[in-house]
């Protein structure tokens, strides 16, 4: 229960369908006033639930923020939010339910769980502009038998409503949340904040084009993020962030047209059922959350990797993002490109 209303309604409705219901609370961030946890505590209270708070700010920071720090200081651009959930929060959730002798788990993601099989399988919510499958193909099957989603068949705008008619006003009217949850606006500034000697790991280098020749300096390789097109330099042209090359502190710039790739690969990968690969282009892939689908085949490599070829050329593919991989609604699986 984040204080937020996707939770909230998530554990109303919970009830509502006869759960036994408790809710937990992570602190992982907190810059200044807690309200959410406030917040989260009110409406526990409101609804005669047991709540618990649960302080895991210190493994966050080891394990989130640090990977975010790091990622940047060697060229890549991280995804905190799949890290925590593929290696912290549903942990930690799961931890807790075994601790307290609960059955299931529940957030207010608005996602589906299927069963076909013998296999669970995270699928798109119903609201196309709130399905949050994009950051959960990390999940395995232990975790995916144990989840609960209560929004995944419902838009938003109804959760709003919902919480209105209930008499929740507050509950309904709460502001979503964008971002990471602790560098939620500009990463540069928290970036530098998180480092000891920050003069020492982000000092000037040379932007170059694509045949190596040096087209001006920039601030440190660490602040740029491929893909990126706004405060590089002033050139008669439009450019984009190719390439980052940590060990020579140079960034390459290129055109659009020389932003475009139809082929990559991934590490980590998680896949849920590998049968619906074949050699043929017909599963999606997705490179970021809300754009982009296109059709690809994946070839599974040694160690966890994979090569994947794309119908289409795509522009901008982020070493440290993820691709995730859909068939007819449902994740098959995902990893970080490489």
């Amino acid at each position: 229960m984040s204080g937020g209303t996707d939770s909230s309604v998530a554990a109303i409705l919970l009830l509502e369908q006869g759960y036994e219901v408790t809710g937990i609370t992570f602190r992982f961030w907190e810059e200044g006033d807690n309200y959410h946890l406030r917040d989260a505590q009110q409406l526990a209270s409101q609804l005669g639930i047991e709540h618990i708070v649960y302080d895991a700010r210190k493994v966050f920071k080891n394990t989130v923020v640090r990977y975010f720090v790091d990622e940047y200081l060697v060229g890549r651009t991280p995804f905190p939010c799949v890290k925590c959930n593929n290696e912290l929060k549903w942990k930690l959730i799961l931890q807790e339910a075994d601790r307290l002798g609960c059955d299931k788990v529940a957030m207010g993601h608005y996602v589906n769980i299927i069963h076909e099989n013998g296999r669970y399988f995270v699928a798109e919510g119903v609201d196309a502009d709130k399905d949050q499958s994009f950051f959960l193909w990390g999940l395995n099957q232990e975790q995916l038998a144990r989840i609960v989603f209560p929004l995944g068949g419902f838009h938003k705008t109804e959760v709003r409503k919902m919480a209105a008619d209930r008499g929740f006003l507050k509950v309904s009217e709460k502001k979503d949340s964008l971002g990471a949850c602790f560098c939620s606006s500009d990463y540069r500034p928290f970036l530098k904040l998180q480092l000891t000697e920050p003069d020492k790991l982000i000092y000037p280098g040379n932007f170059i084009d694509e045949n190596g020749k040096v087209l001006g300096q920039h601030d440190g390789f660490p602040l740029y993020t491929v893909g990126q097109r706004r405060g590089l330099i002033h050139l008669n042209r439009k450019v984009f962030v190719k390439e980052i090359r940590p060990e020579s502190n140079e960034v390459v710039l290129a055109s659009l047209e020389g932003m475009y790739k139809t082929n990559f690969l991934i590490r980590d990968v998680n896949i849920v059922d590998a049968h619906p690969f074949t050699n043929k282009f017909d599963i999606v892939c997705r490179i970021r959350y809300r754009k982009q689908n296109t059709l690809c085949r994946v070839v599974f490599l040694e160690n966890g990797k994979a090569h994947v070829e794309l119908a289409e050329a795509l522009e901008s593919i982020a070493p440290g993002q993820t691709a995730v991989f859909y068939k007819e609604g449902k994740v098959l699986g995902g990893g970080f490109i490489v």
